[in-house]
């Protein structure tokens, strides 16, 4: 678990969860390849992650006896790195009513009042100016140190604000950075300047979020549980990437894959609606000398991995009146009739006898027939793939809060089940 609380330390956008995934696997002795690389080298026992896009990641390890490859020929794992925040607009300096404010735009769905009156800080990538027009500098940035607030409106002034208030992202939602200082104030690009150490006329741009400062931690009497930013989608991206070091391939090709975009939709290079994944196995199926890809990939099985909904404690009524979730009680197989999980019986079975066989406590959760889901890149993925494909994950409180609730247990009751879904 310290492990875990560590890779969300380090991981406070996307960006820099890819660089500590990158860390991660060079440790474990993985070689780096890339997509523009038109021939791949690939040994017997081989170790290799990929990183596309800055805030996408791939790694995959090859069994010692390549002869031995069978169906499921490629055993894939895919979750997200990206998570629900505020991101920062284009020219964002606002100073209104003596104070020092950041324009912003909502990226995901996220639960607006949990961003209330906490300290926040700023991270993400800025791009540079260089002699190719074509290859601008990159240049990641995290500035550590609180530096916003976005205030609540004092009951005060809100008599009616217990009984539940609308916010609007352009109006309530703007976060506070310092008091006004004149009409030339430019406080964040003083701040990117500083950490940077360049001057502001080199910074074309940026691609700044906002995040919580405050660690993660353990919670409970018995220290049971896990309060921390970015569960979802960051205890899927590590339980995976952390079994594919450790799992031992005897039959297949096991493959990690963490995409960037899913809370706005997958669409994007980085996305799984994108053609990338496609593109990698066409590559490593070349580089292995297997001639029919289609049909290894219809031979393939992907776990989606993505957080699930625990049955909430204080309103059970929200939830399936049957299929209820637990914190602790193991990962949860996620179904919908209406594919917005794509997982069906034949295949999330697969996934029941893999905890069976790993020892870990399994659950399966539907919605409320009366009330809408959410999504995953399980359909995405299988609109573009044709391999089987369980939807599953961790199950937590609070989704997309910007601190989520889970327990410390799951973690290694999904890690297990996947080291065993990898060595199967």
């Amino acid at each position: 678990m310290q492990d875990f609380i560590q890779f969300l330390t380090k991981s406070p956008v996307s960006f820099f969860a890819v660089r500590a995934l990158r860390r991660k696997f060079v440790d474990a002795g993985f070689t780096e390849l890339s997509l523009t690389d038109p021939n791949w080298q690939v040994a017997a026992g081989g170790r290799y992650y990929l990183t596309v896009g800055d805030s996408a990641c791939f790694a995959f390890v090859l069994p010692e006896d390549l002869s031995k490859i069978k169906a499921p020929v490629y055993r894939m794992i895919g979750a997200h790195t990206d998570q629900p925040c505020l991101r920062v607009k284009p020219s964002p300096d606002m100073r209104q009513n003596g104070y020092y404010k950041l324009n912003i735009e909502v990226y995901g769905g996220p639960i607006f009042s949990t961003w209330l009156d906490r300290p926040l800080s700023l991270a993400g990538r800025v791009t540079l100016k260089s002699d190719d027009v074509f290859e601008p500098e990159v240049r990641y940035v995290d500035l550590k140190k609180p530096v916003l607030v976005i205030p609540n409106l004092a009951i005060h002034m809100n008599h009616d604000v217990n009984k539940g208030v609308a916010l609007d992202p352009q109006t309530d939602l703007l976060p506070v950075g310092g008091l006004a200082e004149g009409q030339d104030a430019t406080l964040l690009m003083d701040a990117l300047c500083a950490a940077l150490d360049v001057k502001a006329e080199d910074i074309l741009d940026f691609d700044l979020f906002t995040y919580t400062t405050e660690p993660p931690c353990v919670v409970g009497f018995k220290d049971e549980f896990l309060s921390a930013p970015h569960l979802d989608d960051l205890v899927m991206v590590h339980t995976a990437a952390t079994a594919l070091m450790a799992a031992k391939p005897q039959t297949g090709v096991n493959i990690f894959c963490g995409f960037d975009h899913e809370e706005v939709g997958s669409r994007s290079r980085m996305g799984a609606g994108s053609e990338t994944l496609y593109i990698l196995l066409e590559k490593l199926s070349k580089a292995l000398g297997r001639p029919h890809l289609t049909e290894d990939l219809m031979e393939s099985f992907m776990i989606s991995g993505d957080v699930a909904h625990a049955t909430h404690p204080n309103h059970p009524e929200r939830h399936d009146p049957v299929l209820t979730t637990y914190l602790g009680k193991g990962p949860v197989i996620k179904i919908a009739a209406g594919q917005s999980y794509v997982t069906q019986s034949a295949d999330y079975a697969v996934y029941e006898q893999i905890c069976r066989k790993a020892g870990v406590p399994v659950q399966k959760f539907t919605n409320r027939s009366n009330a809408r889901g959410g999504s995953t890149i399980g359909p995405i993925i299988a609109g573009r793939i044709p391999c089987r494909i369980v939807d599953m994950g961790v199950p937590i409180l609070a989704m997309h809060s910007a601190r989520e609730l889970m327990a410390v247990q799951d973690h290694a009751y999904t890690r297990k089940s996947f080291v065993t879904f990898y060595n199967e």
